[in-house]
């Protein structure tokens, strides 16, 4: 898989910019420091930016394509944004994990079961590279009857071109568990043991985008990143997000989990980050401006719905396969309201069917894919008033614990939100520029919107744009004739007439337009989209005269 990037500026440059397909390993522990190797086409040395100033990248003077990286101990863990940079531009944005466990580096040769790498220690997290068609890596481990092994594989949704799978043999090499994918193309297996023994854990990877072949794939740009533990392993929170007015009890599910319930605090942030005591801590919550409550069984039929007025979000699971739940609501005549479904997003794996019914159980609206994704979306208005339901079923008739998911009911608010296509842009010295910006007057918002570009190096300006309906702003960045050559990060933000509501232009980061054979792709990256966009003036273009 690869990041789409689609080009709004195209510019005569003496070299191309550089590219980075890989880096090996793609993540380090916090509080340590590690060497990291990229693959792709540039020319030595390359500069680095992170997200996050806790991370520092220097490129390293002994080996070419090599780079220092130090993570400082205050890093959260979790995926990150890395660049790598020259004067003739920027790479697209490559994901950088930061993890709480300590890193291990895959030891060859271990393709064969009497040739694993034992892991002494458990937690631990394996960066690995199946380096040639056919490579199968293995991994020992010693369990405990009644331990609980979780073994999850960070790759396609990372940007790397691969379908990733796990086996898990005993020692006699007796198959006990198996995993091919689990919300996306990279797998997650979870086991317990039976018995107190030595078990393996197999990595190889199916051919991306897939063919008629049985053979495994493999090449220098197969690297991944696997997490496995015997101990805490946070799945998600019950409920998945929490009311900011109020302080609240949220359940913690997963595996081995030491503590099961956390306390929050009332707060006016937009998103919570709690500690938790798991090796893919810590726990993001969404705080919304809404109630918030969770599902009660039995709520399968029209009489036995759960009853909740709007607004509200509710966490709930289709618990088996056949089950259906139902939450009944009472608008009044003309009442607009929304019902927003996410699993999909939020890595689960209900491909979940939405329908509004009378109180006599009648469908008076439904929707399955909203927007070519998986969760669905609904804008209904009441024709008369009086008790409805909102039904929620899997389409495809399957449930567990993997089936979970968030529905909000809301009544549409006034909203607006910019786009761009595409991370970077590139302005020659002497030359004006335009980016594009995709202005979305959401849900009858009125007014005047000024959209505005901030972070712009000294000889380069931007007047802002003002919108009075949907649109592309066009921002012209001049760049004057003696502008410096430049990389950096730069903000585009969409504001009110008043100023008082100032959100960020951001970009998609996606895999649209391959395929795997999959519906839709599982197009989204672990990090779906950025508001860190970065600008790269060049030198004048080449008069005629000098060509």
């Amino acid at each position: 898989m690869r990041v789409v990037i689609a080009a709004l500026l195209v510019v005569n440059s003496v070299q191309a910019a550089p590219q980075v397909d890989w880096l090996f390993p793609m993540g380090a522990q916090r509080g340590t420091e590690t060497t990291v190797q990229i693959g792709g086409k540039h020319t030595w040395p390359l500069k680095a930016w992170a997200d996050d100033k806790g991370i520092a990248i220097e490129p390293d003077a002994n080996k070419t394509g090599a780079f220092k990286v130090k993570v400082a101990e205050e890093v959260v863990p979790g995926p990150h944004l890395v660049r790598f940079y020259d004067a003739n531009g920027t790479t697209s944005p490559r994901v950088f994990f930061v993890g709480k466990a300590p890193d291990a580096l895959e030891k060859e040769p271990n393709n064969e079961m009497l040739d694993a790498q034992l892991l002494e220690e458990l937690p631990a997290v394996v960066h690995g590279k199946l380096q040639k068609g056919g490579d199968v890596d293995a991994y020992r481990v010693r369990l405990k009857a009644g331990q609980v092994l979780v073994a999850e594989l960070d790759a396609y949704t990372a940007g790397v071109a691969m379908d990733a799978l796990m086996m898990l043999r005993d020692m006699r090499g007796v198959k006990v568990a198996f995993n091919h994918d689990a919300h996306s193309l990279d797998p997650r297996l979870v086991w317990r043991c039976q018995r107190d023994g030595e078990y393996v854990l197999q990595v190889a990877a199916f051919k991306f985008p897939a063919n008629s072949t049985s053979s495994f794939s493999g090449g220098e740009n197969h690297v991944y990143r696997l997490t496995i533990t015997n101990g805490p392993f946070l799945r998600h929170a019950w409920p998945a997000s929490v009311s900011g007015g109020t302080d609240s009890l949220v359940s913690l599910v997963g595996w081995n989990l030491r503590e099961d319930v956390v306390k929050v605090k009332r707060t006016d942030a937009s998103e919570l980050v709690l500690p938790i005591e798991a090796v893919n801590g810590p726990l993001r919550l969404p705080v919304s401006r809404r109630a918030e409550s969770i599902e009660r069984e039995p709520n399968d039929t029209n009489a036995t719905a759960n009853e909740f007025g709007l607004p509200m979000s509710i966490s709930a699971r289709i618990d088996k396969p056949g089950d259906v739940d139902r939450f009944a609501f009472f608008p009044g005549k003309g009442d607009r309201c929304r019902f927003d479904l996410d699993s999909f997003e939020l890595g689960f794996l209900l491909d979940a069917h939405l329908s509004i019914e009378d109180a006599n159980g009648r469908e008076l609206a439904a929707n399955d894919d909203s927007n070519k994704k998986r969760d669905p979306f609904l804008n209904w208005t009441a024709p008369v008033g009086g008790r409805y339901c909102v039904k929620v079923r899997s389409l495809l008739n399957k449930g567990g614990g993997e089936y979970f998911y968030r529905l909000k009911l809301s009544r549409p608010e006034p909203s607006f939100s910019g786009t761009v296509a595409a991370p970077h842009f590139v302005v020659n010295a002497g030359v004006t520029a335009e980016v594009k910006v995709a202005v979305n007057f959401l849900d009858g918002f009125k007014g005047k919107l000024e959209v505005a570009v901030s972070g712009l190096p000294r000889g380069v300006t931007a007047e802002s744009v003002m919108m009075e309906k949907k649109g592309d702003a066009v921002l012209k960045l001049v760049a004057a004739g003696d502008a410096r050559p430049h990389n950096g990060p730069i903000q585009i933000s969409v504001i009110t007439e008043d100023g008082v509501i100032v959100k960020p232009v951001t970009t998609a980061l996606t895999s649209a337009g391959t395929s795997n054979g999959v519906p839709q792709g599982f197009p989204d990256f672990i990090i779906p989209n950025t508001a860190s966009l970065w600008l790269t003036v060049l030198p004048p273009k080449p008069s005629e005269k000098d060509k």
